[in-house]
C-alpha cells in the first residue's frame, strides 16, 4: 500500500471521490471549514489487486473508506465474509473496540482508499479538532455500518443465536444532535461492535475441520 501522489490523481479528482462518500457529503453540508480540515489529517493511498491493506490480527489505528475499486474481507484464508464497494468504510470494530484487526481486507482491483486515525473520534468528549455535530455523524455511520452488517447476518441465518441480542439492541430516544446522543451512539457502536465480534467467530467455528 503505497501514498498516493498527485501524478495519479488531481486535487479535483480526489475532492470529487471523497465527496461521493455520505461521510464527508454530510461533513461537507454541515460544516465546509470542518470539512477541509478534516481532509488535512486523512491520508489517501493506494493498492493493488491482490493487495491485503489489513490482515487479521495486525495493530490497528486507522478508518479506511474505500474511494475506488472493490475490495473483500475474510475471517480467515477460507472463510468470505462479504465485498466492500466504494463510498464504504471498514476498519469499524477496531476502532470501536481497540482490539487487533478481526479480519483480513484484499484489493480485488487496484483501489484508491483514504484513511484516517482514530484518535480523532475516539475522545467523545474532545472537541478541540472534530465538533461535536462530526462525531455525531461518524458515529451514525459506525452504528448504521455494524448494524446493518448485522442484520444481513440475521436474514442469511435468521435462527442464529446471536439474534435475540441484536434484537434487544437499545435505541436512543433523547434529545437529537447533542452529546447525550453522541454517548448513546457510542455506547450502541460498543455493544454491536461485540455482538459483530462473535457472530464472526461463530462462523469461524462452524467451519469444517
Amino acid at each position: 500500500m503505497d501514498q498516493l501522489s498527485s501524478a495519479n490523481y488531481s486535487t479535483e479528482e480526489l475532492q470529487r471521490l471523497v465527496r461521493s462518500v455520505t461521510f464527508f457529503k454530510d461533513i461537507a453540508k454541515l460544516s465546509p471549514a470542518q470539512f477541509d480540515l478534516i481532509l488535512t489529517v486523512c491520508r489517501f493511498v493506494q493498492a493493488s489487486a491482490g493487495e491485503a491493506v489489513m490482515r487479521k490480527g495486525d495493530t490497528a489505528n486507522e478508518l479506511f473508506f474505500l474511494l475506488k475499486g472493490q475490495m473483500s474481507v475474510s475471517a480467515d484464508d477460507d472463510t468470505s465474509l462479504n465485498l466492500i464497494h466504494p463510498g464504504e468504510v471498514f476498519g469499524t470494530l477496531s476502532m470501536v473496540t481497540g482490539r487487533s484487526r478481526s479480519a483480513t481486507v484484499k484489493a480485488e482491483s487496484d483501489v484508491v482508499l483514504l484513511s484516517i486515525d482514530y484518535k480523532y473520534f475516539n475522545d467523545i468528549n474532545d472537541y478541540s479538532l472534530v465538533t461535536l455535530n462530526t462525531k455525531l455523524v461518524a458515529y451514525r455511520m459506525l452504528v448504521h455500518n455494524i448494524r446493518w452488517t448485522l442484520e444481513l447476518n440475521k436474514m442469511q441465518d435468521p435462527t442464529h443465536e446471536l439474534v435475540p441480542k441484536l434484537l434487544k439492541m437499545p435505541i436512543y430516544t433523547g434529545p437529537k444532535d447533542s452529546p447525550e446522543e453522541l454517548a448513546s451512539l457510542h455506547k450502541q457502536s460498543c455493544l454491536l461492535a461485540d455482538l459483530l465480534c462473535q457472530w464472526n467467530e461463530s462462523l469461524i467455528e462452524a467451519q469444517p475441520a
